[in-house]
């Protein structure tokens, strides 16, 4: 690529966040931005629940080509905002684009779609109608852009996914100047054809796209994916496993695989335990809240396990863990274990609101740890005097130093405390229950006394802003001791590389890209860091048993051994998942690309 080429990257979960690719490309913004600066910008969707906390509108740039396209789509009726995406690293510059259509409109480009590319969108569904006006505008919006910008400037477009992927079949198609880049992250059938299908791996060969395409409802999302891959002058994937899908379905072998990465190493050693110290207290305040009001939990003897992804409950293991889980349940009561595991699903769901008794309890033990710092406030004079007075050879008697009025106050504070019943498995209200919910139900996994493992559900993103855990994701994964990520359909694993990197140990699966990443880099057989399950060739029962044992070994472990696991993978190896290390292949590919665009010898 030439200095000057702008670069525009593409993708629905630009400043929306949903799964993985909102991390993918979130991550490697701050690398993308050392290397191409001004010349980088985001293109996302507009929508305004999400926008509001983390976009921030800035002047359009006046005078420049930029602007007068921004300027052409707004004319033309289309709703564009303008300005930076506030991320904690970086403050990249985007275009979000409200994805509608006025009727007329939207026949009118479904019919263009239709005989041009056989696209099938008569009875699509109000997110194929976004993803629809989402390209078109962005079609109107490019196309504009490159017939304002002087003829010998490079322009090129990094699409993810189906989701943005219209404007790249268009624009290929009308052959506007721009080289294009297509990363798919996981096919659309896979996604479908995974949780649904017995041995799906084994029997991908034999699948014919189209009909399983027409029986899934899915023909108009995977035609855009199928001639979205077709058309971009490079094609990208991001582990082995979905290559081989693309081969199939995509009927095109990708020109690279690029595993995902993160942005910047988090620490080594003494630094990485320190972090989940401090964080583990906060996990241990809210746990404490949640829980101490209904009975006595051992914090020194409980361990924090946790899940989390995009809901979809066999592609990503919920429905193995949770199973794993009880089975553990019953194991460690059975054998009168004195260790409590706390049990957290981190999963978005639709809700209504924070349960009210869990805001409750949280603002109770807040004034109870108020209240002691008073008692204790007044204690500590009161017990310095007794000590060094005459009586300084005798024990004080604390309820003597402590008054009436503090007396009453501490009565009234316990009183509040308590509560009848049962801690809440769920944080939220669901809007409606869910396979999650119901599964704890059936299984008697309802947070009683006895259970040595306690399930905290908690459908929603894990914000500062907003977090009942008063931290962001990543802090509240250093003070958790274990992440279970079984998945049995993961293009990468986005969840369980953050984890291991942060200083959590995992337990992931050969079904996902960075599973086998691991598997190849070293052997998880010898690893306490990462235990990889074998899904591939093991009916559901196996892998449940497998995973049990690994639960229970590592239980029975922190109790006899009484020490906190943490991970530390080698610097070579952290190194190989850092964007910093992985943009030399994606400058590669850009080069590709503009060589297959513009094949003019020695241009590039």
């Amino acid at each position: 690529m030439r200095p000057d080429t702008l670069l525009f990257e593409i993708a629905w979960e630009v400043c929306n966040q949903i799964g993985g690719i909102f991390t993918y490309v979130k991550s490697r913004i701050p690398t993308m931005l050392d290397n191409y600066g001004e010349d980088y910008m985001l293109i996302g969707p507009y929508i305004p629940e999400k926008a509001k906390l983390d976009f921030r509108a800035i002047r359009d740039p006046e005078d420049s080509p930029l602007a007068d396209a921004i300027q052409h789509v707004r004319n033309l009726g289309h709703e564009v905002h303008y300005g930076y995406w506030l991320l904690e690293e970086a403050r990249p510059k985007v275009l979000l684009i409200k994805p509608t259509l006025h009727k007329h409109q939207s026949d009118e480009v479904k019919t263009r779609l239709w005989n041009r590319h056989q696209i099938s969108s008569i009875d699509a569904d109000p997110m194929v109608d976004q993803v629809i006006a989402f390209g078109e505008i962005i079609r109107i919006f490019l196309t504009e852009l490159v017939s304002r910008i002087d003829i010998n400037q490079d322009v090129l477009a990094h699409y993810h996914e189906w989701m943005s992927a219209t404007s790249l079949i268009e624009l290929v198609a009308d052959k506007v100047r721009l080289a294009t880049v297509f990363t798919t992250h996981g096919t659309m059938l896979g996604r479908y054809l995974a949780p649904n299908e017995r041995q799906f791996y084994l029997n991908l060969p034999t699948y014919n796209w189209a009909e399983k395409a027409k029986e899934y409802g899915i023909e108009g999302k995977v035609m855009i994916e199928r001639i979205a891959a077709k058309s971009a002058h490079v094609f990208v994937t991001s582990s082995s496993l979905i290559a081989r899908e693309c081969e199939v379905f995509l009927d095109r072998s990708p020109d690279s695989i690029i595993r995902s990465g993160i942005s910047r190493k988090p620490g080594f050693g003494h630094e990485v335990f320190e972090k989940h110290l401090e964080k583990r207290s906060k996990i241990d305040a809210f746990v404490k809240a949640l829980i101490s009001p209904s009975y006595h939990v051992k914090i020194d003897k409980t361990l924090y396990f946790f899940t989390s992804g995009r809901y979809e409950y066999r592609n990503k293991g919920f429905d193995i863990t949770l199973e794993a889980i009880a089975r553990l349940n019953y194991e460690l009561t059975r054998v009168k274990s004195d260790v409590t595991v706390v049990f957290f699903i981190i999963s978005k769901q639709p809700f209504t609101h924070i349960r009210p008794e869990v805001l409750e309890a949280k603002q109770r033990y807040q004034d109870l740890q108020k209240i002691c710092k008073r008692i204790s406030a007044k204690l500590g004079p009161r017990i310095y005097t007794n000590v060094t007075g005459e009586k300084s050879l005798r024990l004080p008697d604390l309820n003597e130093l402590v008054d009436d009025e503090l007396k009453l106050t501490w009565r009234q504070a316990i009183a509040l405390f308590k509560r009848e019943g049962l801690p809440p498995v769920t944080t939220h209200q669901l809007r409606q229950e869910d396979e999650i919910t119901n599964f704890l139900m059936q299984a008697g996994l309802n947070n009683n006394e006895n259970d040595r493992v306690k399930v905290i559900y908690h459908p929603d993103f894990i914000d500062r802003a907003t977090s009942l855990f008063s931290m962001d994701y990543l802090e509240f994964v250093r003070g958790c001791h274990l992440g279970v990520f079984p998945s049995s359909y993961e293009p990468w694993g986005y969840a369980p590389m953050e984890t291991v990197m942060h200083g959590t140990p995992v337990i992931t699966s050969d079904l996902s890209g960075f599973g086998q990443y691991i598997r190849s880099a070293l052997d998880p057989e010898d690893s306490d860091e990462v235990k990889v399950l074998n899904r591939r060739y093991r009916s559901d029962e196996e892998t449940i048993h497998q995973l049990t044992e690994i639960l229970r070994s590592f239980v029975e472990a922190f109790d006899n051994q009484q020490y906190i696991p943490r991970s530390s993978l080698s610097k070579h190896l952290m190194d190989s998942l850092c964007w910093t290390e992985l943009q030399r292949y994606y400058k590669e590919i850009y080069r590709l690309a503009m060589i297959r665009y513009q094949p003019v010898a020695d241009l590039y």
